[in-house]
C-alpha cells in the first residue's frame, strides 16, 4: 500500500512540472485571455499539491493506531481535512472550466449572467457538502479501520462532476473546431486531429470516473492535455500568421532552406508567385485598418483555396503581400496558377459588393541555378510581380 502512495505522489510531482513549464510558456505568449488560462492552470498546481499531500500523509500517518487517541488523533483529523481539499478541488474544476469556456464563446451578454447564475446552483449546494464533510461525513467520512467509504450524498457529487464536465467538455470542442483551420496548419494527419481531441476530452470523460472508483486518473489527463495543446500553440506562435492563420516568413524562410537542398533538376521545377494586393493603402486609409483586415483574410483564405488545389505552400510574406511556392510544375502550370488567382480574385470582387476596389498583382519566376540564396529568390518574383503592377497587364505568358 505504501508503495502505492509513494507513485502516487511522484505522478502528482510531474503533474506539477508540467503544469509548471506550460504557465511559464503562456506568460512569454501574446496569447489573449491568457490570465485565464494561466488562472486555470494555477488551480490544476494547488490540485496537484493536494493531491500529493493527502498521498504523503497515507503513506507516513499511524493508520495501524487508530484506535488509539493520543498521538493519532491529529494525524487522522488532518488526513480528512486533506481529503475533502482534494474532493472540492476536484468539483471546483470542471465548474471553473465551464465558467471560463462558457465566457469565452458566449456572444449574448445580456443572458450569460442569469445562465452563470441558474448552471451554478449545483456547485453551490455541492460545495456546502463537500466542504462540511469533515464533521457530518454526508461526502465521505474514514472508519475506524482506515478506509475512506462513501456518504449518502456521494453520488449527487460525482453526477455535478460528470454534469460541469459535460459543459465543460462542449465549450472546449466548440473553441478548438473554430480553431481548427489554423490548428491544421500544425496537425498534418488525421490521427493528429484525433489525438488532439482525445487529449482534449479525456479530462472531462474522466472527470466523474475519478470520483466514481477513487482512482488518481485525471490529473495525468490534464497534464497531458495542456503539455498537447502548448506545444500546438509553441508552434502557431512561431509559424503561422495569426490574422489571416497562413504561414508566415519564418515558415517560409524554413521552407526555402529546405529547396536550396534539392537537386537542380528538382529546383527546376519549382516555381515562385508573389502576390501584392492593390490599392490596399487606400482601404486602410478610406475605411479603416479594421476594413483592411478583412480584405486580408479574405485574400489569405481565397489564396488557401488556391493551394489547396493545385498542391502550392502559401505564406503571407508581410503586409499586404502573399507568397505561393509550386513545385513539380512547369510555366505553363505556373501561368494557370496566376489566372486562377486573379479569376478568383475576381469573383470575390463581384461577390463582396466592397465600396472599394480588390484586385491583386502577381509575378512569379522558376527557381533555378541563378539564385544562389532564398533571398535572390524571392526579389527576383518581386520585382515581376511590381513590372506586373505598373503595366496594368495579366499576359503571364509574356513574362520571363
Amino acid at each position: 500500500m505504501n508503495s502505492f502512495f509513494y507513485y502516487a505522489v511522484v505522478l502528482d510531482a510531474m503533474c506539477l512540472f508540467i503544469f509548471l513549464v506550460v504557465s511559464y510558456n503562456l506568460l512569454a505568449s501574446t496569447l489573449k485571455n491568457k490570465a485565464i488560462y494561466l488562472i486555470l492552470l494555477v488551480l490544476l498546481a494547488l490540485n496537484c499539491l493536494l493531491d500529493a499531500t493527502h498521498n504523503y500523509l497515507l503513506t507516513y500517518n499511524c493508520q495501524s493506531n487508530l484506535l488509539k487517541e493520543g498521538l493519532c488523533k491529529f494525524d487522522i483529523d488532518f488526513v480528512m481535512i486533506s481529503q475533502t481539499a482534494v474532493t472540492f478541488t476536484n468539483l471546483f474544476i470542471p465548474y471553473v472550466i465551464y465558467v471560463f469556456s462558457y465566457i469565452l464563446i458566449s456572444r449574448n451578454v445580456a443572458t450569460r449572467e442569469a445562465k452563470l447564475l441558474i448552471f451554478s446552483v449545483p456547485f453551490i449546494i455541492l460545495s456546502y457538502f463537500v466542504l462540511s464533510a469533515v464533521f457530518n461525513g454526508y461526502i465521505q467520512f474514514k472508519t475506524f479501520q482506515g478506509e475512506f467509504v462513501h456518504g449518502k450524498y456521494y453520488t449527487f457529487l460525482v453526477a455535478t462532476v460528470g454534469f460541469y464536465s459535460c459543459l465543460g467538455l462542449i465549450n472546449i470542442l466548440q473553441m478548438v473546431t473554430h480553431k481548427m483551420d489554423m490548428i491544421k496548419q500544425v496537425l498534418s494527419s488525421n490521427l493528429d486531429v484525433f489525438l488532439l481531441y482525445l487529449s482534449v476530452a479525456m479530462p472531462f470523460i474522466l472527470g466523474p470516473v475519478n470520483l466514481l472508483f477513487d482512482c488518481a486518473i485525471v490529473l495525468p489527463c490534464y497534464a497531458v492535455c495542456a503539455f498537447f495543446l502548448m506545444t500546438i500553440q509553441q508552434y502557431l506562435r512561431i509559424s503561422i500568421d495569426e490574422l489571416t492563420t497562413v504561414n508566415n516568413r519564418n515558415e517560409l524562410n524554413s521552407y526555402l532552406d529546405n529547396l536550396m537542398l534539392l537537386s537542380e533538376k528538382d529546383r527546376r521545377s519549382t516555381f515562385m508567385m508573389f502576390i501584392d494586393l492593390n490599392k490596399f493603402k487606400h482601404i486602410n486609409d478610406t475605411f479603416g485598418h479594421n476594413e483592411g483586415d478583412v480584405v486580408l483574410v479574405q485574400i489569405s483564405k481565397l489564396l488557401k483555396a488556391v493551394a489547396g488545389a493545385f498542391n502550392c505552400f502559401v505564406c503571407r510574406y508581410g503586409g499586404d503581400e502573399f507568397i505561393l511556392i509550386k513545385r513539380h510544375a512547369n510555366e505553363e502550370k505556373a501561368v494557370n496558377v496566376c489566372k486562377y488567382i486573379d479569376e478568383s480574385v475576381t469573383q470575390l470582387q463581384n461577390l463582396s459588393l466592397a465600396p472599394y476596389e480588390i484586385s491583386v498583382s502577381t509575378g512569379f519566376v522558376r527557381f533555378d541555378n541563378r539564385f544562389k540564396t532564398p533571398k535572390d529568390f524571392i526579389e527576383a518574383a518581386d520585382r515581376l510581380m511590381y513590372e506586373t503592377k505598373r503595366s496594368g497587364k495579366k499576359d503571364y505568358s509574356t513574362m520571363k
